[in-house]
């Protein structure tokens, strides 16, 4: 485990690309620029992370990590909304980095990774019903829903968060369920 002070220092570091993220790419941010902004030295970086690059990678991965593992506690009995659920909790708890993340300048693969968790997550639901269902279908059906809910998640983020995971979660859901039908007329 990490001595208070390194974790502490990793944290001012995450906070500070995230600032800076908030007002140009990636590609624009430099080492000297963050250190600058957090108040350390190059060294200290350094000693962490390769570049702003592998900061960022490693504040992905670091979250990717986070959703894997909170629907892997998830019940087997979970409903769509209730894992949804669970990816909105988590997204909430580092809404400043998912809406970095999201953003297309600079988090194609976090998109990616995240259909890929919700992408298992159906596939696994719908072989456990016992439907006969072709894979190719289940293939299609996973896509769309996923793509989808990514459609949803990333507006929700445009609109800061004004509806609950709970909310949210209940609109994927219905959506995903009953179609647009039911909610439009």
């Amino acid at each position: 485990m990490e001595d208070y002070r390194i974790r502490t220092t990793k944290k001012l570091i995450r906070e500070s690309l995230i600032r800076l993220l908030e007002k140009k790419p990636i590609n624009k941010i430099t080492v000297t620029e963050l250190c600058t902004e957090c108040e350390i030295n190059r060294a200290t970086f350094y000693r962490y992370y390769e570049d702003v690059y592998d900061l960022l990678d490693q504040l992905e991965k670091q979250l990717v990590l986070e959703l894997k593992n909170g629907l892997h506690l998830a019940r087997n009995d979970y409903t769509i909304s209730g894992f949804t659920e669970e990816i909105l909790e988590v997204i909430l708890r580092n809404k400043e980095l998912s809406r970095m993340l999201f953003n297309e300048r600079s988090g194609k693969d976090f998109l990616r990774d995240i259909l890929e968790i919700a992408h298992n997550k159906c596939m696994e639901e719908w072989k456990r019903s016992g439907k006969d269902i072709p894979k190719n279908k289940i293939d299609y059906l996973c896509t769309f829903i996923t793509a989808g809910t990514i459609g949803i998640l990333n507006e929700w983020m445009i609109n800061d968060f004004k509806e609950t995971p709970r909310e949210i979660a209940e609109l994927i859901e219905n959506i995903s369920h009953f179609g647009i039908k039911k909610i439009i007329y």
